[in-house]
C-alpha cells in the first residue's frame, strides 16, 4: 500500500533561513547522517557550485524524505528574485508550502512576491517565524506583520519560550506540552514537558484565540467550545487542517532552524496540516481540439496526465521534472504531448535528492519525478493518455528586463556558443537568446544583473567556453503614442513577376497600466482566402512588431488591426506581405511612440544615520519614493526606480552605509520614459 504524501515547497525572501530548515528536515528524518550548512558551503540542497560560492540558492531543488510514516516531496526555491521562475514553477505544482519569515525583519520585499504566486495557484500555506535567537526577534510582532502585510487571517498554533538568545523552546497550543530541543543531539533529541509556570497564563491565553478563531469555523469545535468541555487533539487538529485547506487561515509555528529549535514540530504540522494529493479532488484543464475547459480527477485509476514544469541540463543530458496528476506511467512507455502531437518514451525515471537519482520503475498519481527521454518536450508541457487528450495549466513566467552581448573568443567556439545558449534557453523559460540581425552578436536577456552573471559564470565554468561578455544593458520596449491608420496599396515587378495587394493596418495603443505583449486582430474577421496567405500577413505584423521605427524596440500594448482589400486575380502572397509591412510603417509614422523602460519595486533598509544620503541618491536616480517606514531602528524605504539607473546599486549602497544597509528589488512592469532617454536611441 502506498504511504500518504506530502508535496510541499519553501519559499522566502532571500537568507530568510529556507535551505537552513531543508537540511534540518533532511536531518532529523533520517535523510541525511550529517547536518549540512548554507554558510560553509556544505549544504545539500545548494548542490551547484554557484550556490556554494554565493550562499544563495539558485535553483529550486527537490528531494524526498520520510517523516511520520509519510513520503515528503520537498522543493527548496530560490529567494532571489532574478530566479523568480524557479518559485512560479514550483507553486504550479505544488500541494503546499512553508513561508519561511526571518523573526526580525518579518515580511520583507521578497516575501510578498512569493506569497502573491502562491496565491496565484491557491497553494495553502504554513509560515514559520525563523531566527527568533537573533539580537531584535520579536515572534508576536512578525505575527502581525504577517496578518498586515500579506492580508491574511494568522493562526498561531505554538508560541516561543524566551526571547532572543534566551529563546530555548515552543510551546504547542494544540496539545498544551512545551517542546525543548537537546544541544547535544544537535536538536535531533525533544524533550517534552509540561509548561514553564510564568509561561501558563501568556499559553492559556493564545491558546483560546485559537479555539475561538477555529470554532467560528468548525460546529463541532463550536459545541465542546461553548459548553466549556475539553477540545479533543485530534478534533481541533481536523478543524485546523480543514481551514487551512480550505485557505480560512495560515497556521503560524515558531523557532530556529540555524539553533535547531522548533523543527520537529514544523514537520509534524506539514503532517497534520498540509494537504496531501488525495486531498485535490479535481483540477482544471482543456481539451487540446478545441480549448474547452475540462476536469481532470486527482486518482490512480483515471488515465495519465502529468505536467513538465522544469527542465535541468547539465553536460551529461536532460533531465524533466514532472508531477503526476492522474493515472499512472511506466519506465520505457510512451505518453502524448498534445501541444506537438508527438509520443515521447519515457526512458529511465528517478526519485531526485538534490543532484543524486534513484532509480524508479513506476509513478502514480501525486508523485514528483523526473525523467529522461522526451525530446520534443519542455517546460509548461502535458504528457498524456494518447486516447484521453489533456492540456494542464501551464506557469507563467515575466519578461525579461535586462540584455548582455555574449560572442565567442574564437570563430571556431561559435556554433558551440549557440548549442549550449540554446539549451540553456531551454532550461530557463526567463532567459532569452536571440542574435542581433546587424552586428551578428549572441544577445542574451535575463531578470537581472545576478541571473545573467551566473549564465556567465556556467559557461566557463560547466562547458568550457572562453566568450567575451558585454555590459549589461536594458532591455526596452515600445508602444505608439496615440491610434494610428494607413493604407497601402503595391503594384511590384519583383523576380520578373508582378506582384499586387492592398492592406490597411490600424495600430491602437493599449492604457499604459495594462501589461501584456502585442496582439493582432483581424478586422471583420479572416478574410476568406488562403491559410497560407494570412498566416504571411501575420508573421509580416508580428515580424514589424518585435522592432522597428525610430526606437528599434519591439512593442508592447499595442493591437495591430489589419483588413484586406478584395482579392483580385493579380493578387499575390508576397504583394499583400509588402503592402502589409509598408502599411504598418505608415501607421506606425502617424501614431507616433513612447519609449517604455522596465521599473523595479525597491525596497530599502538602512539604519537612521545612513537615510538621508540613501534617501538623495535615490532621488538622484529617478526613484519614486512611495512609503518611509521606522521600525526596530531600521527605516525601511520603498517605491520604484527605471533598472537603467540602479546597475551596480548593491555596491554603491554598501559605500553609502558602510556596508549596514541591504536592498531588494524586483521587476514591476514598464513605464513612459522621459524625453531625454528616448531621444538616445532615436536614429
Amino acid at each position: 500500500m502506498k504511504k500518504a504524501t506530502r508535496n510541499i515547497g519553501i519559499i522566502a525572501h532571500i537568507d530568510a533561513g529556507k535551505t537552513t530548515v531543508s537540511e534540518r528536515f533532511l536531518y532529523y528524518s533520517g535523510k541525511e547522517y550529517r547536518m549540512g550548512e548554507v554558510h560553509d558551503g556544505s549544504a545539500h540542497m545548494d548542490w551547484l557550485v554557484e550556490e556554494q560560492e554565493r550562499g544563495i540558492t539558485i535553483t529550486s531543488a527537490a528531494t524526498t524524505f520520510e517523516w511520520a510514516d509519510c513520503v515528503v516531496n520537498l522543493i527548496d526555491t530560490p529567494g532571489h528574485v532574478d530566479f523568480t521562475a524557479e518559485v512560479e514553477r514550483s507553486l504550479r505544482v505544488l500541494d503546499g508550502a512553508i513561508g519561511v519569515f526571518c523573526g526580525v525583519a518579518g515580511v520583507q520585499a521578497q516575501s510578498e512576491t512569493v506569497w502573491r504566486q502562491a496565491n496565484h495557484y491557491k497553494v495553502p500555506r504554513i509560515a514559520f517565524i525563523n531566527k527568533l535567537d537573533r539580537v531584535g526577534a520579536d515572534f508576536f510582532r512578525v505575527v502581525d506583520n504577517i496578518a498586515e502585510g500579506l492580508n491574511c487571517r494568522v493562526l498561531p498554533l505554538n508560541i516561543p519560550v524566551g526571547t532572543e538568545s534566551e529563546f530555548r523552546a515552543v510551546i504547542d497550543l494544540v496539545t498544551m506540552r512545551q517542546y525543548s530541543f537537546d544541544e547535544e543531539s544537535l536538536g535531533a533529541k525533544v524533550v517534552d514537558s509540561e509548561i514553564e509556570a510564568e509561561m501558563v497564563e501568556t499559553a492559556e491565553l493564545y491558546r483560546l484565540e485559537l479555539l475561538e478563531q477555529v470554532a467560528d469555523h468548525d460546529e463541532s469545535v463550536m459545541e465542546k467550545f461553548i459548553e466549556g468541555e475539553e477540545v479533543d487533539v485530534e478534533l481541533l487538529r481536523g478543524a485546523i487542517r480543514a481551514g487551512t485547506i480550505e485557505q480560512i487561515w495560515v497556521p503560524v509555528l515558531a523557532g530556529s532552524a540555524l539553533g535547531n529549535k522548533g523543527i520537529q514540530p514544523l514537520l509534524d504540522a506539514v503532517i497534520h496540516y498540509l494537504p496531501s494529493p488525495e486531498d485535490v479532488a479535481t483540477i482544471e484543464a482543456r481539451k487540446p481540439s478545441n480549448g474547452d475547459p475540462v476536469t481532470v480527477t486527482c486518482t490512480e485509476q483515471e488515465p495519465f496526465s502529468a505536467l513538465l514544469f522544469k527542465v535541468q541540463i547539465d553536460p551529461h543530458g536532460e533531465l524533466l521534472y514532472m508531477r503526476v496528476y492522474s493515472g499512472s506511467l511506466e519506465r520505457g512507455k510512451t505518453a502524448m504531448n498534445p501541444r506537438t502531437g508527438k509520443r515521447e518514451r519515457i526512458n529511465s525515471m528517478h526519485r531526485m535528492h538534490a543532484n543524486a537519482r534513484e532509480n524508479l520503475d513506476r509513478t502514480v498519481a501525486g508523485d514528483i519525478v523526473a525523467v529522461t527521454g522526451p525530446r520534443f518536450s519542455g517546460t509548461g508541457d502535458t504528457l498524456c493518455d494518447a486516447k484521453h487528450q489533456v492540456m494542464l495549466e501551464e506557469p507563467v513566467f515575466p519578461e525579461t528586463v535586462i540584455s548582455m552581448a555574449v560572442e565567442p573568443r574564437s570563430s571556431n567556439d561559435r556554433d558551440k556558443l549557440q548549442e549550449v545558449l540554446s539549451r540553456i534557453e531551454r532550461e530557463d523559460p526567463t532567459f532569452n537568446l536571440e542574435v542581433n540581425r546587424e552586428t551578428g552578436q549572441f544577445v542574451m536577456s535575463g531578470m537581472g544583473e545576478l541571473h545573467l552573471e551566473v549564465i556567465r559564470n556556467r559557461l566557463e565554468r560547466d562547458f568550457k567556453i572562453d566568450a567575451n561578455i558585454g555590459k549589461p544593458r536594458v532591455a526596452y520596449r515600445q508602444m505608439v503614442a496615440r491610434k494610428g491608420s494607413a493604407t497601402v496599396r503595391v503594384e511590384r515587378l519583383l523576380g520578373g513577376k508582378e506582384h499586387f495587394g492592398e492592406a490597411k493596418v490600424t495600430l491602437v495603443p493599449y492604457e499604459l497600466e495594462e501589461e501584456g505583449f502585442s496582439d493582432i486582430d483581424w478586422v471583420g474577421g479572416k478574410p476568406l482566402i488562403a491559410p497560407e496567405w494570412t498566416q504571411a500577413v501575420e508573421d509580416t505584423v508580428r515580424s514589424c512588431l518585435s522592432g522597428g521605427g525610430d526606437l528599434g524596440f519591439p512593442f508592447i500594448r499595442v493591437q495591430a488591426q489589419i483588413q484586406l482589400s478584395p482579392v483580385t486575380p493579380e493578387t499575390t502572397e508576397a504583394g499583400l506581405s509588402m503592402a502589409t509591412r509598408e502599411a504598418f510603417q505608415g501607421a506606425h509614422e502617424k501614431a507616433g511612440d513612447l519609449l517604455l523602460e522596465p521599473l523595479m519595486a525597491f525596497q530599502v533598509s538602512t539604519p537612521e544615520n545612513y537615510f538621508g544620503a540613501i534617501h538623495q541618491d535615490l532621488v538622484r536616480r529617478r526613484a519614486q519614493i512611495e512609503k518611509v517606514d521606522l521600525g526596530q531602528e531600521l527605516r525601511k524605504i520603498e517605491g520604484t526606480v527605471p533598472l537603467a539607473e540602479v546597475f551596480g546599486y548593491t555596491t554603491s549602497l554598501r559605500s553609502l552605509s558602510q556596508g549596514r544597509a541591504s536592498v531588494s528589488m524586483e521587476p514591476v512592469g514598464f513605464s513612459a520614459a522621459p524625453d531625454e532617454v528616448a531621444e538616445r536611441f532615436r536614429y
